[in-house]
């Protein structure tokens, strides 16, 4: 399973034009060429660009014609009039988190952590973040989706993906001895230059779910 991550700044006074655009054009486009898009966020707290959409793909082949295509590529040159920074990446799941059943999540929040392996603690981090990581996480009210490794795109390697159902969740987790010791265990152990960020749902993709869904139900 693979995601198409798309990243931007939104130009400063083509907010309006921007939505617009992104409801009547972009989404649909992407749907007509399979690039599934599965979430929109815009982030809180945290470092780089401010909004993220997050398409899904099966395989590596159906998402690189999806993207190689002519209506992606006027599509992201028109997209470019109302944005800055631009930037995207292909990911692909680690196995070490099952994702079966991912899709939309309905008004669910992300808390995402960032990071590199150190060479040679794959093993010993693969037992630490099943055993330790995702049943902790879990007591303290996040829930570990998946975890995604860059495969093509730049950035840091690994994005282990967490599900809370509000911002107040993560900042209790994250104010918690359990998430210190936890967080103190993988930078002395596992991974180097370690970020994390919190993301909210633009609400963009959402709308367009469920009205797509009353459509059918009609």
């Amino acid at each position: 399973m693979f995601l198409f991550v798309q990243q931007w700044e939104i130009l400063k006074g083509k907010e309006v034009e921007y939505t617009d655009f992104i409801l009547k054009k972009c989404l649909p486009i992407m749907a007509e060429l399979g690039l599934n898009v599965i979430g929109a966020f815009h982030m809180i707290i945290g470092s780089g660009p401010r909004i993220s959409a997050v398409s899904l793909a099966d395989d590596l082949s159906n998402l690189q014609k999806g993207i190689e295509s002519a209506e992606f590529i006027e599509m992201t040159r028109a997209l470019r009039a109302f944005v800055h920074r631009y930037s995207n990446a292909v990911l692909k799941s680690t196995g070490r988190v099952g994702v079966d059943g991912y899709g939309i999540e309905l008004g669910t929040w992300r808390f995402n952590q960032y990071y590199d392996l150190i060479q040679g603690a794959e093993a010993e981090y693969t037992q630490f973040l099943q055993s330790e990581h995702i049943p902790i996480f879990a007591r303290l009210g996040i829930r570990i989706k998946a975890e995604w490794q860059v495969v093509l795109g730049t950035g840091l390697r690994i994005l282990l993906e967490g599900i809370t159902a509000s911002p107040v969740d993560t900042a209790k987790a994250m104010m918690s001895n359990d998430f210190r010791q936890l967080r103190h265990e993988l930078l002395s152990n596992y991974v180097r230059n370690y970020s994390s960020r919190i993301l909210a749902p633009t609400g963009m993709v959402e709308v367009t779910y469920m009205l797509g869904e009353m459509t059918r139900a009609l």
